[in-house]
C-alpha cells in the first residue's frame, strides 16, 4: 500500500509519562549468551574472551586505550548485573573466566550477587571449580624457531587443553583450545606432528606447569602492550572457524596461563653473565672469521639481545635470528660497507655455532639454516635499507 492510499486515522494521543521503549544496547550479547547456557564452560569462556578481545580492539581507538578498555568494560559488567535474566548471568559467569585477576575478581562478584537474586546458573556452571593443572609437553622444529605448548588443566572433571604455537622473540601467532581426547595431550600433538611431518621434530618433551608460564606468560604481556596488528579484526569479524589469531583466545589464555603459578612466582632469570660466555665460547669455536673484533660485535649485540628477552642465545632458529637483526641492528646502529660484508659470513659462523652449542642433529641441522639464512639476511638487508629505521640509529655495531 502506497503512503498516499492509507486510510486517514485520528493518531492517538501518547499516554502522560511514556517513553517509546528502545532495545538494550546489551540485547545482541544477551541473545548470544542465551544460547550458551546448555553447552560448555569451554565454549563460554572462548566466547567471553573473543567478546573481550572485540572490546580490546575497539578501545585501541582512543588514545588512551587502557582507560577506553577499563571504563566500557565496568560499564557492560555493570550492566549485566542490574538484568535479572539467565543469559545475563550466563555472560557474567563467562567473563569471570577471562582478563587479568582484578577483572576476574570483579566480574566474579557481579555474578554472585546476580545469582543471590535467584537467577538460575547455566547447566555447565559449578561454583568455586577452577582449573587445575595436570600436564604440559613442548614440540618444536628443528632449529627451535616455532613452539607449540599444549597444556591440560582440569575443571569439574572435565579435562581442557589449551594450545599455544609461538615464536620466540616475537611471541605468540596462535592459540587453540581442545576438549581434551580420552586418549590425552600427548596424541593431540602426535596427530598434530603426524600431519605436518616436515613441520615438527617427532620429539615431544614434558614440561612442569613452571615451565609453561615461564614460555607463555611473556607472550601475554607482550601481546597486550604490542597492541593489534593488522590481522586481529579480521579474525574476529570474518567467518572463517579456522582463524585462530591469538587476539580471539588471549583473555582466556591469560586467565588459564596465571593459573598455573602462585601469585607470588618469578620467572627465574638468566644471569647477564651469560652473555660474556657465549661471547666467549662463539670466538673460541672454529668461526673462521679472520676480523674477530667484528665477530665479537656481532655475537655480543645478538647475545644480549637474547638475555635481555631472559632467553638463552645460542637458542636462535632463523626466524628469531632475523627479529634481532632488525630490531637490535638495522633498527638501532649504524654498521659500516666493510662491517655490512662481512655479515653473511658472521651469521653463517653464529648459525653453525648454535647447532654445536645445542647439539642438534648436525648435517640436518647445518643444511636447514643454508636454506634459511639467505633469507635472514635479505630481510635484514632490506630493514637496513629502510630510511624510517636509518633515521633511529644512534649506536655504533663497533
Amino acid at each position: 500500500m502506497s503512503p498516499q492510499s492509507k486510510s486517514r486515522k485520528k493518531k492517538q494521543g501518547k499516554a502522560p509519562g511514556r517513553r517509546p521503549q528502545q532495545q538494550s544496547p546489551y540485547a545482541p550479547l544477551l541473545e548470544s549468551a542465551a544460547a550458551l547456557r546448555s553447552e560448555s564452560w569451554l565454549l563460554a569462556e572462548s566466547w567471553a574472551s573473543e567478546l573481550f578481545g572485540t572490546l580490546w580492539l575497539g578501545a585501541w581507538r582512543f588514545e588512551d586505550w587502557l582507560e577506553a578498555f577499563t571504563s566500557e568494560y565496568g560499564r557492560m559488567v555493570d550492566a549485566l548485573s542490574e538484568i535479572e535474566q539467565p543469559e545475563a548471568l550466563t555472560a557474567l559467569r563467562a567473563l569471570s573466566g577471562v582478563g587479568d585477576a582484578d577483572l576476574r575478581a570483579m566480574v566474579t562478584t557481579a555474578a554472585n550477587d546476580l545469582a543471590a537474586k535467584g537467577v538460575e546458573d547455566p547447566e555447565w556452571y559449578s561454583p568455586g571449580a577452577l582449573p587445575v593443572f595436570r600436564d604440559a609437553f613442548l614440540v618444536t622444529n628443528l632449529l627451535g624457531d616455532v613452539e607449540v605448548i599444549a597444556f591440560t588443566q582440569d575443571r569439574a572433571g572435565v579435562p581442557e587443553t589449551m594450545m599455544f604455537m609461538r615464536q620466540p622473540v616475537l611471541g605468540a601467532t596462535s592459540i587453540e583450545l581442545f576438549s581434551t581426547p580420552d586418549e590425552g595431550t600427548i596424541a593431540l600433538l602426535e596427530d598434530m606432528i603426524s600431519s605436518t611431518p616436515q613441520a615438527f621434530r617427532n620429539q615431544i618433551t614434558p614440561l612442569t606447569a613452571e615451565q609453561v608460564f615461564d614460555r607463555l606468560w611473556p607472550d601475554v604481556e607482550q601481546f597486550w602492550s604490542d597492541g593489534p596488528d593488522d590481522e586481529a579484526e579480521e579474525s574476529l569479524i570474518g567467518d572463517d572457524e579456522e582463524a585462530l589469531h591469538p587476539v580471539q583466545l588471549m583473555a582466556l589464555a591469560e586467565a588459564r596461563v596465571s593459573l598455573l603459578v602462585p601469585g607470588d612466582y618469578e620467572i627465574p632469570a638468566i644471569s647477564p653473565e651469560r652473555t660474556d660466555e657465549v661471547v666467549a665460547a662463539f670466538l673460541a669455536s672454529e668461526h673462521g672469521i679472520a676480523d674477530v673484533e667484528a665477530a665479537r660485535a656481532f655475537a655480543q649485540l645478538v647475545a644480549s639481545a637474547a638475555v635481555e628477552q631472559n632467553r638463552d642465545p645460542v637458542e636462535y632458529g632463523p626466524a628469531s635470528l632475523t627479529a634481532v637483526l632488525i630490531m637490535n641492528l638495522a633498527a638501532r646502529v649504524h654498521v659500516s660497507d666493510e662491517d655490512l660484508a662481512l655479515l653473511p659470513e658472521i651469521a653463517r659462523a653464529w648459525a653453525y655455532f648454535t647447532v654445536e652449542a645445542r647439539d642438534l642433529p648436525r648435517e640436518q641441522a647445518l643444511e636447514e639454516w643454508d636454506e634459511e639464512l639467505p633469507t635472514v639476511l635479505a630481510e635484514f638487508s632490506e630493514a637496513y635499507a629502510d630510511p624510517e629505521l636509518a633515521a633511529e640509529r644512534d649506536g655504533q655495531f663497533r
